[in-house]
């Protein structure tokens, strides 16, 4: 593990620090609703009455047209954490430019944590490798705590090899309440295995948000002459002409991607693509976008 006075992880740290903070900015410039629950008073969700509920809090209005007693719950009733998952196995330090997937991935979940942050909401990470867990921060809110969480990405590199949705698995069981899971991967493993992942947390009570990573060079495929392909997670290599694989590539790569996109959202779980080349704000703004119009719907 690096130390603090290493000076590569305080450039990395300072470089993510500085990213976050300026994606939030833009975010706010934007007048973007957070995709986490905040302190407030604004109505969230109606739900049926348990016992032990403030009574004070029963819609009469729509309980008089059902038979069922209902309460009305407000955002900071509902005492929702943010948990982030970020997979960080060995397929996350591709590139073909100026940073890889696991780079892109930590900004966005450090920024994710910043408006969390400053929401004073609790915010906790789990870092995945392939098919195992990597490290735990427990969900708590607070500046230190977002410092610790940016240390704690600047300092992780890529490794370990296997199907990321195995290690989602297994984070599942370390998130002691309810939350808003946040899912940052390249997802380059079995469709069924992330859709199972995503119904594990969806029986917990989680509401579940999977942000795919993903290199242009492994969308377009762009290779023009004889190249050296390396696995990043085994030893296989491939020397190929890319004229004589482009097509039944793309093919297969749609076709994963189409299942992975139907499989998660049939369990619930809201998708979107983050190309890394893409400006983190945007991407922000995309996911937040697609996240409060889901709700919106959700509740009409």
């Amino acid at each position: 593990m690096q130390q603090a006075s290493d000076p590569r992880l305080r450039a990395r740290l300072q470089r993510l620090e500085l990213r976050a903070r300026t994606a939030v900015e833009g975010l706010r410039g934007g007048r973007h609703q957070s995709p986490i629950k905040g302190s407030s008073t604004t109505f969230a969700q109606h739900r049926e009455y348990v016992a032990g509920d403030d009574l004070r809090r029963l819609d009469w209005r729509l309980m008089a047209r059902s038979d069922r007693n209902i309460i009305r719950e407000y955002e900071e009733e509902t005492d929702l954490r943010l948990w982030i998952v970020l997979d960080a196995s060995a397929s996350m330090q591709f590139s073909s430019g100026p940073w890889n997937k696991y780079e892109y991935g930590s900004w966005l979940a450090a920024a994710l944590a910043r408006v969390a942050c400053d929401q004073h909401d609790q915010f906790g990470l789990i870092l995945t490798h392939g098919e195992k867990l990597e490290r735990t921060l427990p969900a708590r809110g607070g500046e230190g705590h977002w410092k610790s969480l940016c240390h704690m990405l600047a300092e992780s590199e890529p490794a370990g090899a296997g199907d990321p949705a195995l290690g989602m698995q297994l984070a599942a069981g370390q998130m002691d309440r309810r939350g808003l899971v946040v899912w940052i991967s390249d997802f380059l493993g079995t469709p069924e295995e992330a859709a199972t992942g995503v119904n594990q947390l969806r029986r917990k009570g989680h509401d579940v948000i999977a942000l795919r990573t993903l290199d242009h060079a492994e969308v377009d495929f762009p290779f023009l002459r004889n190249t050296r392909f390396e696995g990043l997670e085994s030893d296989a290599y491939l020397h190929a002409d890319p004229n004589t694989i482009r097509a039944a590539y793309l093919e297969e790569f749609e076709k994963h991607g189409a299942e992975l996109r139907r499989g998660l959202r049939s369990a619930g779980c809201a998708f979107r693509r983050m190309p890394i080349e893409e400006p983190l704000e945007v991407g922000l703004v995309g996911f937040l976008a697609q996240r409060n119009a889901q709700k919106l719907g959700e509740r009409r």
